[in-house]
């Protein structure tokens, strides 16, 4: 018996782990979407009724610590689905007791009406609640099915106690490692701080607007002095005053433009089809807006800054992507040079 329970736990750890390998191998990516958690678990399931574990006159398995897991963590759809598709398994496949598992699913409604409803971190409660489950399990599989002595009763609660542990140390690892992995792959393209695109972001959206405007205009936005501001005020004011500029950079995108981070002071603005002066009219309100405002260092003191604005303009049929940059930059650079607070642009036509 005590082989048995080993093997359970061995076989649920190995196969969550396994699970998400096999899956990230297919994909190159880590996937944590309600089917996938759902086809996991009740697979674990499945598997669990191969060991069974004899309790005198009654034979049981773990097949029930997934559908925990699942009842705690999925769709009300899927949880049916799964449990159907275990009971079929169950009763069809391995021809275990039919009382059993109506004992079982008595206590995964009151589980399912209950559980979700108490506020305490998921972990917890999955421990919890599996060691309440499994006493009441084994008192009514005494009482309705067949005497359980009270030795093997504790020993199954035990073993049940830990393997749920266990496992849901090893899925939250495993979670958490899906929140940083998304984290990462999201920070190649989204800058984490604004929540915008960043230059490589910037680039593929270039690329998709030469496609279908006929012309397009960017403006490249830089914040003034910053890195004075930054020495002065220190890096965590400094990122407080970026995400307030991009608030206010956010309030002036017209209907079909989009903004980005592109470094750390310097945002661009993608513009299609908007005509030239239209384009030079917004640069001109951005940089008014940005030196009317007073931006807030801290919940007491707040400071005013300006930026200069490098406006790019062409004609999507007669440039590329690299010329529509480079007129911006160096219309920035001008700006700079001239003076800063004001927008530059190329004369056209």
């Amino acid at each position: 018996m005590t082989v048995n329970f080993i093997l359970s736990i061995a076989l649920i750890l190995s196969c969550i782990y396994m699970f998400y390998r096999i899956q990230f191998f297919e994909d190159k990516n880590l996937v944590d979407s309600d089917f996938f958690q759902a086809f996991m678990l009740t697979s674990i399931s499945a598997l669990l009724l191969l060991v069974p574990i004899n309790l005198g006159n009654i034979t049981l398995s773990f097949f029930y610590i997934p559908i925990l897991f699942l009842l705690l963590y999925n769709t009300f759809g899927y949880k049916l689905l799964s449990i159907g598709i275990v009971f079929v398994v169950y009763y069809f496949v391995f021809d275990y007791d039919l009382m059993q598992f109506f004992i079982f699913l008595g206590l995964a409604i009151l589980f399912f009406l209950i559980v979700p409803f108490i506020r305490t971190p998921k972990m917890v409660i999955l421990i919890g609640s599996n060691f309440i489950f499994t006493c009441l399990y084994m008192i009514l599989l005494h009482l309705f099915v067949a005497p359980i002595s009270l030795n093997v009763g504790f020993l199954f609660v035990i073993f049940s106690s830990i393997a749920t542990f266990l496992a849901s140390l090893i899925y939250t690892d495993i979670q958490n490692l899906i929140r940083l992995y998304k984290r990462v792959e999201e920070e190649k393209f989204y800058d984490p701080l604004t929540k915008l695109g960043n230059i490589k972001t910037m680039d593929t959206h270039l690329d998709e607007m030469f496609l279908k405007n006929e012309s397009i205009s960017i403006l490249l936005i830089d914040i003034d002095n910053f890195k004075l501001i930054n020495d002065m005020q220190g890096f965590e004011s400094g990122d407080r005053l970026i995400k307030q500029l991009s608030d206010l950079l956010k309030n002036h995108v017209p209907t079909g433009g989009t903004l980005f981070r592109n470094t750390g002071e310097e945002f661009s603005m993608v513009l299609g089809d908007l005509n030239f002066d239209s384009t030079v009219r917004l640069a001109e309100g951005i940089r008014n807006s940005v030196e009317l405002t007073k931006f807030h260092v801290d919940e007491s003191d707040v400071i005013n800054m300006t930026v200069s604005i490098g406006i790019g303009y062409v004609d999507t049929k007669e440039a590329t992507r690299k010329d529509l940059v480079k007129i911006a930059d160096s219309m920035l650079f001008a700006a700079k040079k001239q003076g800063q607070n004001r927008v530059m642009f190329a004369p056209i036509g």
